[in-house]
């Protein structure tokens, strides 16, 4: 694991177009420390990954490429939603992807080091891609892939979540008390208890993210899963088989209404549907 963490390191600070589009546009000069202002998902076949989601969401795919590598950024109505990065292949050539959180942080330096003293992995940073800012990629203490970012376009700014926007993150973790304590440190957040054995990440009095126990006897690594809002999840928990998904944990209600589904895709990397309202306590980005 170690080798395949660093050869993926280097791979999303490396394999890349020399410029990819600011993360705000226009760009402002808002900074929201401990946010979660962008997503990637590092896979081993950028093009299948990009039509699925494309296809399932009904997002733009926009290609960049140069000498140095491809990027895909798939956007909505509301604008940009996530990237797709091209990861390294595994040993057996089998597919595989993983999706990548990153944090707004102001001191990239102060925080890698901060990775290193906690017991998480520094896989290449802090390195600068132009327009879009100086990054860390990293795995926490658990393995969990994340990175941080000083954005040189300013934080997107906190907004309502449309259709397809992507609404919220959760870690799942063998050890949800100990991976708080690891990103109070790196990205500065705040933790406190939640419902169901789940630990809220906020920032600033804002709920940022949450932290959640990994089902017993599970073979999985430790990952962050992102959920997107729907209008009709089970219709789009359909589409998504249709193309190729399948169910990792099965519908379920939170308190308060809301209904999410936990699923897979084709090459592997984990996603949730969710419909309906977080409940103050669970208020989503």
């Amino acid at each position: 694991m170690p080798l395949l963490l660093m050869a993926l390191g280097a791979s999303v600070a490396l394999a890349a177009p020399k410029r990819i589009p600011s993360l705000v546009q226009p760009p402002g000069d808002e900074r929201l420390p401990g946010k979660i202002i962008w997503a990637d998902i590092i896979t081993t076949d950028p093009n299948q990954t990009a039509r699925f989601y494309a296809a399932l969401f009904n997002w733009t795919p926009r290609t960049y490429t140069d000498e140095g590598g491809k990027y895909v950024v798939l956007a909505n109505a509301d604008g940009p939603v996530v990237g797709v990065a091209r990861g390294p292949n595994r040993k057996d050539r089998r597919p595989s992807a993983r999706w990548m959180a990153y944090f707004s942080s102001r001191n990239l330096d102060q925080a890698a080091e901060s990775v290193k003293a906690n017991g998480g992995r520094l896989l290449a940073g802090p390195v600068m891609l132009p327009d879009r800012g100086w990054h860390v990629f990293a795995a926490d203490n658990e393995g969990a892939l994340f990175g941080l970012m000083n954005s040189t376009s300013g934080d997107p700014p906190d907004a309502e979540i449309g259709e397809g926007g992507l609404l919220w993150f959760n870690l799942f973790a063998h050890n949800p008390t100990g991976v708080a304590s690891f990103y109070e440190s790196v990205a500065g957040v705040d933790s406190a208890p939640g419902r169901q054995s789940a630990i809220l990440l906020s920032a600033d009095g804002v709920t940022r993210g949450s932290i959640s126990p990994m089902p017993e006897r599970t073979t999985a690594s430790p990952t962050w899963v992102p959920f997107f809002r729907v209008g009709d999840i089970e219709r789009k928990a359909r589409l998504a088989r249709r193309l190729g998904a399948r169910t990792v944990i099965e519908m379920t209600e939170l308190e308060g209404g809301m209904q999410v589904i936990v699923l897979a895709d084709q090459t592997g990397a984990v996603f949730a549907l969710a419909q309906g309202e977080f409940q103050s306590e669970e208020a989503s980005q």
